[in-house]
C-alpha cells in the first residue's frame, strides 16, 4: 500500500512540474530569453574549448586586475568552470520562473529571472573573451 501511495504522489508531482515548465515555455518572451541564453551558452562553451585547445603552456591566466595585474593563474581545465556556472544559473533561473509562474506577478518574475540569466551569459562571454585576449595577445 505504501508503494502505491508513493508512486501516486510521485506521478502527481511530476505532472505538476511538467505543467509548470510547459506554462513558462508557452510564454513567448521566455522562449526568446531561453533560446538566446542557450545560444550564448553555446558561444561560451565554444570559446572555452577554443582557449583550452590552443593553449601551449601548462598555466592559464584566469583573471586580470587593471591595478594589480594578474590575479588568478590556474590549470587550463579551470576555464570550463565559467560556462558551467552560466549553465547552472540559466537552469536555476528557469526552474525558479516555473516555480513562481502561478504567482500574481509570475510574468514579471519570468522576465526578470530569464533576462538576468541571458545577461549573465552575455557578460560571461565577454569575460571569456577577456581571458582569451590576456593569454593570446
Amino acid at each position: 500500500m505504501a508503494y502505491s501511495n508513493f508512486y501516486a504522489r510521485f506521478y502527481i508531482s511530476r505532472q505538476k512540474v511538467a505543467a509548470a515548465l510547459a506554462s513558462v515555455w508557452s510564454f513567448i518572451p521566455s522562449r526568446w530569453y531561453v533560446l538566446s541564453a542557450g545560444l550564448l551558452q553555446i558561444i561560451v562553451w565554444w570559446q572555452a574549448i577554443f582557449i583550452y585547445r590552443h593553449l601551449s603552456g601548462d598555466l592559464l591566466v584566469l583573471h586580470y586586475n587593471v591595478d594589480l595585474g594578474i590575479d588568478l593563474v590556474g590549470d587550463p581545465v579551470r576555464i570550463f568552470i565559467y560556462p558551467l556556472i552560466g549553465l547552472v544559473i540559466l537552469m536555476l533561473n528557469f526552474i525558479l520562473a516555473a516555480a513562481y509562474n502561478n504567482h500574481q506577478d509570475g510574468r514579471i518574475f519570468t522576465h526578470l529571472l530569464l533576462a538576468s540569466a541571458m545577461l549573465f551569459n552575455a557578460f560571461l562571454s565577454l569575460a571569456i573573451l577577456g581571458i582569451y585576449l590576456i593569454n593570446f595577445r
